[in-house]
């Protein structure tokens, strides 16, 4: 095969510079043709037709900021569309009908369902249509989808009120009953604490600290101090050195 005819590596060219290039072309002034542009800029004169057509979507785009603050090279909706089209316009329709009856849409059913759509839309003969992990992350990506667990709180019941003041007249009753006095109340109360257990433990590695104690003296002479016991290590700091 001839060097010159190798296969030349594609080359992609941002919204700013395909203004730049249309902004070169003239109507029957020679060398602002499609033709001499193209040649030029390394371009087929097809595709400048095709840029010229969509300048006014190009200048649109370029006054986007969310595209100007980034290297935009399409337009929206441009490039190749999704190989199984139908297929997942269906599929999507399904998940949003799931979610308007409150019903579970898991991973795994959108998989299934896929191939149930698939093989509806082309028959069991047609070729074999592998909804695997990776199609499902970019046709949720392309559909704008994610998945959260959604997450609950408990509610009072209706008759919270009623029975709060039921409780707070019978606990009046039973101080006037007993002649219970302000010192003899005390305040005992049982608080929960939600989403603070670890639901997947970890082994660690456990810590371990030996302490000695001795007088001033004798840390400062380095002269070896006695090992503590566990009970001991509740002396007081005021009173004892420590040194790890």
């Amino acid at each position: 095969m001839d060097a010159s005819k190798a296969k030349q590596k594609r080359k992609s060219y941002t919204i700013k510079d395909k203004l730049a290039v249309i902004a070169e072309h003239e109507e029957g002034v020679s060398g602002s043709g499609f033709h001499a542009l193209g040649i030029k800029h390394d371009v087929a004169p097809g595709t400048l037709r095709g840029w010229w057509n969509d300048r006014q979507k190009l200048h649109e785009a370029s006054k986007d900021r969310q595209v100007t603050t980034r290297t935009a090279r399409r337009l929206g909706g441009g490039g190749r569309g999704p190989e199984h089209g139908e297929m997942e316009e269906r599929l999507h329709a399904w998940i949003l009908d799931r979610n308007a009856k409150g019903l579970r849409v898991k991973d795994s059913y959108i998989r299934l369902q896929a191939q149930n759509i698939y093989r509806k839309l082309h028959g069991p003969d047609a070729p074999k249509f592998d909804s695997s992990t990776g199609w499902l992350a970019r046709f949720k990506k392309r559909k704008q989808l994610v998945s959260r667990q959604q997450t609950t709180t408990r509610t009072l019941p209706t008759d919270a009120a009623e029975t709060c003041q039921d409780f707070i007249q019978r606990v009046q009753q039973l101080i006037a009953t007993h002649n219970i006095q302000p010192r003899n109340i005390i305040n005992m109360d049982q608080v929960p604490r939600y989403f603070e257990t670890n639901l997947r433990p970890r082994l660690r590695r456990e810590a371990r600290v030996k302490f000695y104690c001795g007088r001033a003296e004798q840390v400062t002479s380095g002269s070896q101090l006695p090992s503590l016991s566990p009970r001991t290590v509740r002396c007081s700091l005021r009173t004892f050195s420590f040194r790890s």
